[in-house]
């Protein structure tokens, strides 16, 4: 692999770090410029999470960075422990049951986001919603991930947020990567909005909450706001938003009580979809 420059960060549950033979399960999440790998016990506890991701001068989706990754990395050695890949792409719509149609929700997601030639478009249902959730992703990443991973589900990075079975009014849920952010609002546990975007500072994710909030005559100081971070570097952010939304919970709605608490919480969601 060429020189990336890569971020590696590691986080050990209980500061244990023979994880060894008690892997069992493994979801990941693959983003541009990065990859979050989760490590799971045969009893469904959270062993391990390690994220690796490089520097912007680099192009988004080097297909080299992730064929490095899965095949080196020890914990995507055992191929049939590996459950879930999850996709983060801002190429998104959510279409409802009754409108969906294979072609025409592609010409759709054409019209919105700029599909290229290189993408492929693919889809999952979003049972809770009656919707289907249609994305589009570099046709080298789809394809790698099949090439190494023929057992794991390959899904949206969102579809955890679809699946929260939390029905408080004005539920907002918010996962960060270092380059994105995946926002999705539900009221009462039904679809306000969803989005994929990139950000900069803390000020930019503020500004669009706030914005839609306006828009919609939603009163912000009503959200419920709830996040989760691919790595240890987005505690910064979440810290950062507490300015604007003082009580910011992790993704399972506790007090974030260090830099990993939504990195953890991100991957115990994730994979009780999987």
């Amino acid at each position: 692999m060429a020189n990336y420059n890569t971020n590696e960060q590691v986080y050990h549950a209980q500061g244990d770090k023979t994880v060894g033979s008690r892997l069992a399960a493994v979801v990941c999440v693959l983003v541009q410029r990065g990859i979050f790998i989760a490590g799971f016990s045969a009893t469904n506890e959270l062993l391990t999470i390690q994220y690796t991701g490089y520097n912007k001068n680099k192009p988004v989706w080097e297909l080299d960075f992730f064929e490095h990754i899965f095949n080196t990395d020890p914990m995507l050695s055992k191929k049939d422990s590996i459950r879930g890949m999850f996709i983060g792409s801002e190429k998104n719509l959510v279409v409802p049951d009754e409108l969906y149609g294979k072609t025409e929700a592609g010409k759709w997601l054409s019209q919105i986001h700029f599909v290229e030639a290189t993408d492929m478009v693919t889809t999952c249902p979003l049972d809770d919603e009656k919707a289907v959730y249609v994305m589009a992703v570099p046709v080298g990443i789809i394809e790698l991930v099949k090439i190494n991973f023929t057992q794991a589900a390959v899904l949206p990075l969102p579809l955890y947020q679809f699946r929260n079975t939390d029905k408080s009014a004005y539920l907002m849920q918010i996962c960060l990567s270092g380059e994105q952010v995946c926002v999705t609002l539900l009221n009462a546990g039904k679809l306000l909005w969803h989005k994929v975007y990139a950000y900069n500072t803390a000020e930019d994710i503020a500004y669009s909450l706030k914005l839609y909030c306006r828009e919609n005559y939603v009163d912000p100081a009503l959200l419920n706001i709830v996040c989760t971070g691919l790595s240890a570097s987005e505690f910064e952010r979440i810290n950062e938003l507490t300015q604007y939304f003082p009580d910011i919970k992790t993704g399972d709605g506790s007090n974030f009580t260090g830099i990993w608490s939504g990195a953890v919480s991100l991957a115990q969601q994730l994979f009780a979809c999987v």
